[in-house]
C-alpha cells in the first residue's frame, strides 16, 4: 500500500516538473492584432441604452391608460352648488322659453354617476333610447336634456332645485 502511494507521489511530481520546463505549453498564443476593448464595449452600452429606452417608450405609447383623459370628473358638492338662477337663464337663452327636464330621469342619472365615481361613465344606452321614444315627440330632446344634467351635473339636488323652479315636463 506504501508502494502504491509513493508511486502516486513520483508520477505526479514528475508530470508536474515536466510541465512547468516546457515552456510550449505555457506560451499564450498571441492575437493577430489588439482591439481595445473601449472600441467594443461603449457601443454596446450605447445600443443597450437606447434598445431599453425605445423599450420603454413603444411599452408607454401602447398602454391604454397613457390615452385615457387626465380630467377628472366629478359631481358637484352641497357647498359647490350651481347658481340655479344662472343656470336657469342659460337653459333657456340656449333651448328657448319652454325648457323642462323630466325629474324622474334627471334623478336616476344623477343618482347613478354619483354612485359610479368620477372615473367611470357609465350609461345603459338601451334604455335611454327606449325611454326616448317613449317621450312625447315635442319633448324629445328634454329627455337627453334630462339624461345629460343628470349625468353630467351628477347632483340630484341640482335636479330637484330645476323641479321646484317650474321646469318639470308635463306629460
Amino acid at each position: 500500500m506504501k508502494f502504491r502511494n509513493l508511486t502516486f507521489v513520483l508520477y505526479f511530481l514528475t508530470h508536474s516538473v515536466i510541465l512547468v520546463l516546457d515552456k510550449k505549453c505555457v506560451v499564450a498564443q498571441e492575437p493577430i492584432f489588439e482591439l481595445p476593448i473601449e472600441l467594443v464595449g461603449f457601443p454596446v452600452i450605447i445600443v443597450a441604452v437606447r434598445l431599453s429606452n425605445f423599450v420603454k417608450k413603444l411599452a408607454y405609447s401602447l398602454n391604454p391608460k397613457t390615452y385615457a383623459s387626465k380630467r377628472v370628473r366629478r359631481g358637484i358638492t352641497d357647498e359647490e352648488m350651481i347658481n340655479m338662477v344662472e343656470a336657469e337663464k342659460r337653459l333657456v337663452t340656449e333651448l328657448g322659453e319652454n325648457v323642462c327636464i323630466y325629474p324622474k330621469v334627471c334623478l336616476h342619472h344623477a343618482e347613478r354617476a354619483r354612485k359610479s365615481g368620477p372615473q367611470e361613465v357609465k350609461v345603459d344606452w338601451d334604455e335611454v333610447f327606449n325611454n326616448y321614444k317613449a317621450s312625447k315627440e315635442k319633448q324629445k330632446e328634454y329627455y337627453f336634456l334630462s339624461v345629460f344634467l343628470g349625468d353630467f351635473i351628477a347632483s340630484p339636488r341640482f335636479c330637484n332645485q330645476l323641479v321646484k323652479r317650474g321646469r318639470i315636463c308635463q306629460d
